[in-house]
């Protein structure tokens, strides 16, 4: 099936926010959510919904007003409240070649990461809505995640009704937020792995 074709099916759009966005700064791309909404409104008349999944800190009232504006265009709001996880310092015992004594040398400093398992939740939301539709449905997502890469394997192989396009920016050697994971998907039959970047004039902040 040609892309072409792919616009006049029913479509769902699932956005990795933090992701995608982070990935078309390496470009120097700031993505425009407005835009971005638009864009798929006009290329796919029979689209169904554009989900936003966004990890998110309890007190950022900002972000929360950005979300009731996008909402407000049509964008079904998916968040998960960011969680903390401490990772302690590592070391490792080295002995002194002259004088024997074993001393305990830090290789990796001490790590606060924030985490939503948005990932977790995309594919949850996705297998959802589609893994038993009935007619020929596309499904894009935007991301450059590998951790996907499984869960589209799975949903094409379970209903052959499903066309699924990932739209990611390209590989590169230097900053590269493309996972190779994604890129070996292409040999399977209804998978599209689309460049974000031939759309940007489209969806890009001036």
């Amino acid at each position: 099936m040609g892309k072409t074709r792919l616009k006049n099916l029913n479509t769902y759009v699932y956005i990795d926010s933090s992701n995608i966005s982070n990935a078309l700064k390496v470009f120097k791309i700031e993505l425009d959510f407005f835009k971005l909404f638009n864009y798929f409104k006009k290329t796919y008349p029979k689209l169904k919904t554009i989900k936003y999944f966004e990890g998110v800190d309890r007190e950022d009232y900002k972000k929360q007003k950005d979300f009731a504006q996008l909402q407000q265009l049509g964008y079904e709001i998916k968040t998960l409240q960011r969680k903390t996880y401490l990772y302690p310092a590592k070391y490792k015992a080295f002995k002194c070649t002259h004088c024997k004594a074993k001393n305990n040398v830090r290789i990796l400093r001490k790590k606060k990461i924030l985490k939503s398992n948005i990932d977790v939740y995309l594919c949850s939301e996705l297998m959802s809505d589609l893994l038993n539709v009935r007619t020929e449905t596309h499904a894009i997502i935007l991301s450059c995640d590998g951790d996907f890469a499984d869960m589209i394997a799975k949903v094409l192989n379970r209903n052959r009704r499903i066309y699924i396009s990932v739209f990611a920016t390209p590989f590169r050697r230097k900053n590269n937020y493309l996972s190779i994971r994604l890129k070996k998907l292409e040999k399977i039959s209804r998978y599209y792995l689309i460049n974000i970047l031939n759309i940007k004039d489209y969806i890009k902040k001036k």
